[in-house]
């Protein structure tokens, strides 16, 4: 039966009446509030009525103080003692309430005061710390905001502390927040059984009724998911849907209304492996993946998992990649950020690469590496980009309990792809440029960076603004990676990916000299005392140079620094970023991390930047890739022979050097452009191939070879749509 009144139409009720039963015409109404949670409400209704209000703060006689004048409510937050009469004459001459929150809101249930009498109950037989919550219940419930409740949804209320849903109060809270005295603790088990946890019936325990209520909740969630229920318990089953209207599960409903905190502790109560609510049932069950999208169980879990790692080893990874989506989806938004969906995200990724590394060779005409490997959509620097992402995800695996599954098998997944096969796949790919090289002009009708400017005339010289991002060893997947972020923070912009051939050698020296004005057959590296130099025009492009060439053709030149904000204004800006060649050659353990930070905050600023430019065109460009190795991986040390006059680790030249030596040679018949005819060089195409020279051994960073990873580019176009 529900609340017929409010708490301020009661208090309302009891000032009056007293006012009216005074002997006085302007009497003083002195309320006694036992707790004091009634004052705002005594308050808003004394001046309601047109009278003054005061309150003890301290000590009753502070009332004493000034006599009142007018009709008064003085109000103590503090219940009438028999030992105290220093307001005999107050309650002769005007009216005496004592009532706390307790007892007024027993009053608003006028149609049924003999049950009303439990919420005056409530209160009066609450502890000091519980009486606080009982207050703010009856507060909340009868201060007359969205409607009046029921005795019995008042009274669960109070029990729960607040909350109105017995299941999802235990689902939540466990036995952490359940009343210590057996009275209270009887009515939440009556309230279960009677919303339809049966399960619970004659339960006298704390820990029993928790764990049973938990595991009907399981239930019900897996029967929506497909279950059958004949499975189950009899005291577990579901009760059927009544049809009328939408139901979830629960469990479901709850765990969709909690905040993200609260979400990740509930993923450690129900994909607990100590707690595997029902392990017997779905240890056996056919096809465990039928109930995927039921997350909670850590048995179901389990057996997902195990499942996945068999059809993994089975070779089905498009069926892998699906499966493991759909669970990553499910416990994301279920759950958050929490160590199991990072598992589920990861086993995609290893799901993805597996495929791409098993059918990679059948990708049509392999004779064109440049395509292979840059085509925009389907290259296979989604390979690379696939081991990329995968090594900086980590090793999720070490934050699940230690009884999942994964703990023991996907380490050894992720070895096996980011390392062992993924050499296979780079020593595979390191053979196709050396017979496309050997076989004589290997890149005819490709972009070439070395023409960039001379093929961009028509943009760069036209008396449009535009602005050149130069990216330092930004690889093909890195720079797919940049477009994509425009393409996400400034959607009103047109961005094309265009593949370019790099030049050789692949590295920052060569390839930053390459990106300067002139016309196409302006560009040649030559041999000169020993030492192999870029010129444009016949004049050696270095640092100071390359800046000169652009300042002269009206470019601003701008370096990355911590003071690079001007030069912005001009119409045409050049903007050198280096950190992340600098990353990868310092960063010698863990710079797929380092990277990934980098590529973050290079993106911040293009978008930044163009925001809050004009520019009608805007390029992302860079000098070379650069190859990742493995961590553990064995390099083969070679010896450069002696006709070669310059050595690097990736590459030598000489003006006498022969099809002999390591590596594949570039001469006349590459037909690159740019090479002086009496200029050679041999450059590795092996992975783990070094020539012996001085320095850092660059185990897992480099560049300078003629992997695809290192000189295929991927050149970004950005326009007004």
């Amino acid at each position: 039966m529900p609340a017929t009144k409010t708490l301020p139409q009661c208090a309302e009720d009891a000032i009056e009446t007293a006012i009216n039963e005074a002997a006085d015409e302007d009497p003083v109404v002195l309320w006694w509030d036992d707790g004091g949670y009634l004052r705002d409400v005594v308050e808003r209704v004394s001046h309601s009525l047109g009278c003054e209000f005061h309150a003890a703060e301290q000590t009753p006689l502070e009332l004493r103080a000034d006599a009142p004048r007018d009709r008064t409510v003085w109000y103590v937050p503090q219940a009438h003692s028999d030992d105290v009469d220093w307001f005999k004459d107050v309650e002769n001459t005007g009216g005496a309430i004592e009532a706390h929150i307790g007892k007024l809101g027993a009053r608003c249930f006028e149609n049924d005061r003999i049950q009303a009498a439990s919420i005056r109950t409530a209160y009066e037989d609450a502890d000091e710390s519980d009486r606080k919550q009982v207050a703010k219940t009856l507060f909340q419930e009868l201060n007359g905001e969205g409607g009046l409740p029921t005795i019995q949804g008042l009274q669960t209320k109070i029990v729960l502390d607040g909350h109105d849903d017995p299941v999802q109060f235990v689902l939540e809270h466990g036995a952490e927040n359940l009343p210590n005295n057996s009275e209270d603790l009887l009515k939440i088990r009556d309230l279960l059984v009677d919303d339809g946890v049966a399960a619970v019936e004659g339960v006298t325990d704390e820990d029993v009724l928790v764990t049973r209520t938990r595991r009907w909740a399981v239930a019900e969630w897996l029967v929506e998911e497909g279950l059958e229920k004949s499975l189950l318990d009899a005291e577990y089953r579901p009760e059927s849907s009544s049809g009328l209207g939408i139901s979830r599960p629960e469990l479901q409903s709850l765990l969709s209304k909690v905040d993200s905190e609260r979400a990740e502790e509930l993923a450690h109560v129900y994909l607990d492996p100590d707690a595997r609510f029902w392990h017997d049932v779905l240890r056996t069950y056919d096809d465990p993946w039928e109930l995927a999208d039921c997350p909670v169980d850590a048995s179901l879990e389990h057996e997902l998992w195990d499942e996945w790692t068999q059809s993994f080893h089975d070779g089905d990874y498009e069926t892998c990649a699906t499966r493991a989506s759909t669970r990553h989806q499910r416990l994301e938004t279920t759950y958050g950020d929490v160590p199991w969906t990072h598992v589920w995200e990861q086993a995609v990724e290893v799901a993805k690469l597996a495929h791409e590394l098993e059918t990679w060779e059948e990708r049509g005409d392999t004779t064109d590496v440049v395509d292979l490997y840059g085509d925009v959509d389907e290259g296979t620097w989604q390979i690379d980009n696939a081991v990329y992402n995968l090594i900086i995800s980590g090793e999720p695996e070490n934050a699940l309990p230690e009884e999942h599954p994964a703990t023991a098998t996907l380490d050894d997944l992720r070895t096996s792809l980011a390392e062992s096969r993924y050499l296979d796949y780079l020593s595979d790919l390191g053979d196709l440029v050396v017979d496309q090289i050997e076989d004589g002009s290997p890149f005819v009708g490709e972009n070439y960076a070395h023409q960039f400017f001379d093929q961009e005339q028509e943009h760069l010289q036209s008396g449009q603004s535009v602005a050149l991002f130069i990216v330092d060893a930004l690889r093909f997947d890195l720079a797919h990676e940049l477009a994509e972020s425009v393409r996400r923070d400034l959607p009103s912009l047109e961005v094309d990916e265009t593949p370019w051939v790099g030049t050789l050698p692949s590295d920052t020296e060569f390839g930053k000299a390459a990106l300067t004005p002139g016309s196409k057959f302006s560009f040649n590296i030559e041999l000169d005392d020993g030492e192999l130099v870029p010129e444009r025009n016949g004049r050696e492009i270095s640092n100071y140079q390359r800046e000169k060439m652009l300042k002269d053709d009206g470019w601003s030149y701008i370096m990355q620094s911590e003071d690079d904000e001007s030069g912005w204004s001009s119409t045409r800006v050049a903007y050198y970023w280096n950190d992340l060649d600098k990353a990868g050659e310092e960063e010698l353990t863990d710079f797929e991390g380092v990277f990934s930070d980098r590529i973050e905050k290079i993106s911040d600023i293009i978008c930044e930047k163009i925001d809050q430019g004009e520019w009608d065109r805007a390029y992302i460009l860079a000098d070379h890739g650069f190859v990742s190795l493995p961590q553990n991986v064995d390099i083969d040390d070679i010896h450069p022979p002696d006709e070669a006059e310059k050595v690097t680790r990736r590459w030598v030249a000489g003006a006498d050097l022969d099809e002999d030596t390591p590596g594949v040679l570039l001469d006349e018949n590459a037909h690159l452009g740019y090479l002086d005819d009496d200029t050679k060089i041999s450059v590795l195409a092996d992975p783990i191939q070094r020539f012996r020279n001085q320095g850092l051994p660059d185990a897992r960073f480099y560049h300078g070879g003629v992997l695809p990873q290192e000189f295929v580019l991927n050149f970004v176009t950005i326009t007004q749509e």
